[in-house]
């Protein structure tokens, strides 16, 4: 089998984060008067997780774009649902704006999300070996800072994005976009993701070679089907991917 292309899912793909999300949330809430002190990294997940439902049918019912979500107020709602499943009623639109323009900023243009030494070394080795290089990653906001911020902008050939169901991964959208726009088939690619359900799914509907990477998430390696190439660290990829001349190498 020769692959000429690496896709790359980000976030515990490729970057980590510099604390919980959990964790990020209070602190923002904290400095808009909201008080989440009383509520651990847990319950403030499982108030994140009650949202999603709401939040996925409401972007389907409202047939938004593939990028939408970018501005703070699309997520009025959404973030009303979160702090009222922690008690917290009757906050105002315009104080969840400011809320949520703090996280974006916090989130997307900050060192919060960061590339790993390992990720950066792997991924320059791909890039020198002849692989064309890309971003297919699920988020409501541009990577495109995140990974110029890190110095990567000229290593990816291309970067997309969504985080609309319907567009986002398990879909395979952003991998057949990003085959297409660099005149691959999508037979010659490898997806490499961290989550079987998202990422693998996704890579196996585009028929793209299917790649798991366990760093972060170690139990994921033991859901994932035959036919998945299950690595460790993205230096574990070098051993794999020898260049796109050459056939790739099954782990034994």
């Amino acid at each position: 089998m020769y692959i000429q292309v690496l896709l790359f899912d980000l976030h515990h793909t490729l970057t980590d984060l510099k604390e919980s999300l959990p964790s990020l949330f209070r602190k923002v809430s904290e400095e808009h008067g909201v008080d989440l002190s009383s509520f651990s990294d847990n319950e403030i997940n499982e108030a994140f997780q009650k949202a999603i439902p709401w939040f996925e049918e409401y972007q389907v019912g409202e047939n938004v774009p593939p990028s939408w979500g970018q501005r703070s107020e699309d997520w009025v709602q959404a973030d009303r649902l979160v702090f009222e499943t922690l008690g917290f009623r009757n906050l105002s639109d315009s104080l969840l704006v400011s809320i949520e323009e703090r996280w974006k900023y916090s989130t997307r243009d900050t060192e919060y999300e960061f590339f790993p030494d390992d990720s950066i070394k792997a991924l320059h080795e791909l890039h020198q070996r002849g692989y064309k290089l890309g971003v297919c990653t699920r988020r409501h906001d541009d990577p495109k800072g995140l990974i110029s911020r890190n110095g990567l902008q000229d290593i990816f050939r291309v970067v997309e994005w969504s985080g609309v169901p319907g567009y986002a991964k398990p879909s395979a959208y952003t991998l057949l976009r990003a085959s297409q726009s660099l005149g691959v088939n999508p037979r010659h690619c490898a997806f490499v993701g961290n989550y079987v359900e998202a990422d693998m799914k996704a890579a196996l509907r585009a028929e793209m070679l299917p790649v798991l990477l366990t760093w972060v998430t170690p139990w994921e390696g033991k859901k994932a089907p035959d036919g998945v190439i299950v690595l460790e660290s993205p230096l574990d990829l070098l051993s794999v991917f020898e260049g796109p001349e050459k056939t790739v190498k099954m782990p034994s």
